[in-house]
């Protein structure tokens, strides 16, 4: 694996857009990033991505933006995130995050004249080498000629790949850290110790959310189809259904009255098995056997046994 991107067609927009489109990482994100009070309460079942079919020809053909409806507190609202890929930043950005709220509340009045417009959050994720030295709000790019009640005032949130610390990805240590990490990782070497600290982050969330990170890590970085790290990332995709499909197995079966014990000590030592799976899989691909203890809850001496 080495630490430069794809790029081929455009593949960070894809694989971005790819990613967020899941609702479970994008409120991830949003919880992670943006403490805000409006945030807290945010469920997954409250979000729906949005037809973003009154946006205009050329901001459609951006695939960089995602447009998520809202639930709260029974109102409509919407977040609207834009990712920023330029290596520097872009002046624009305020204009451009400006114009596509006035384009929805131009759309929505269009198909409904009742009521309040609803709120539009605007979030930017920014991963450019380059500092961040655009304004948050747009007023701040206009000249103040006139009373400064004229003045058009919006505020962004900003995510600033680069601002973020590994302490603070550390203290996550959930898929977006994972993100984050292999972002701000640079040459070869550090990016193979991301790795290792991936796999710790991405260990404990659901598999088909690893499955969508996998396939945003691919795309993103050019990777070798055979890569050790890649494996890694593999086996635990193919691991963990197995051994939560063992779990809920033993659950069902111990709901049921009139059980008896040797089955349900069959059914343990089906679990066991599946850890005992998941040690080699790990052992194979150079994890420490104090990593694979602390993954899989088995002992020093059972995993030095399967060596």
């Amino acid at each position: 694996m080495t630490g430069k991107r794809n790029e081929k067609a455009k593949p960070h927009d894809n694989a971005y857009k790819y990613l967020f489109s899941n609702k479970r990482i994008f409120l991830q994100l949003l919880k992670s990033f943006v403490h805000e009070d409006f945030v807290k309460n945010l469920t997954e079942e409250s979000l729906e991505l949005a037809d973003k079919s009154f946006v205009s020809q050329d901001m459609l053909d951006r695939e960089s933006d995602l447009l998520y409806k809202v639930n709260l507190n029974g109102k409509e609202s919407y977040i609207y995130i834009l990712i920023e890929f330029q290596s520097t930043p872009d002046k624009a950005i305020p204009v451009r995050m400006f114009q596509y709220i006035l384009l929805l509340y131009d759309q929505l009045l269009k198909n409904s004249k009742k009521g309040l417009l609803p709120n539009v959050f605007p979030l930017l994720m920014y991963n450019g080498t380059k500092k961040w030295n655009v304004p948050l709000n747009i007023s701040d790019l206009i000249d103040k000629n006139i009373p400064d009640r004229f003045i058009p005032s919006l505020e962004y949130f900003g995510i600033i790949v680069n601002q973020i610390s590994d302490r603070y990805t550390d203290n996550l240590s959930n898929l977006i850290a994972a993100v984050i990490l292999m972002e701000n990782a640079g040459d070869k070497k550090k990016l193979h110790i991301a790795m290792d600290k991936v796999v710790e982050y991405i260990i404990n969330e659901d598999p088909s959310d690893i499955r969508d990170y996998f396939i945003w890590l691919k795309n993103m970085f050019r990777v070798e189809h055979h890569d050790p790290a890649l494996d890694v990332i593999r086996n635990i995709m193919e691991v963990k259904p197995m051994l939560a499909e063992l779990v809920e197995k033993i659950k069902s079966e111990n709901w049921n009255e009139g059980k008896r014990e040797g089955k349900r000590e069959g059914k343990r030592e089906g679990i066991r098995d599946g850890k005992l799976e998941t040690a080699r899989a790990m052992l194979k691909d150079g994890f420490s056997v104090a990593k694979i203890s602390k993954y899989t809850g088995l002992s020093d001496n059972e995993i030095t046994s399967l060596l």
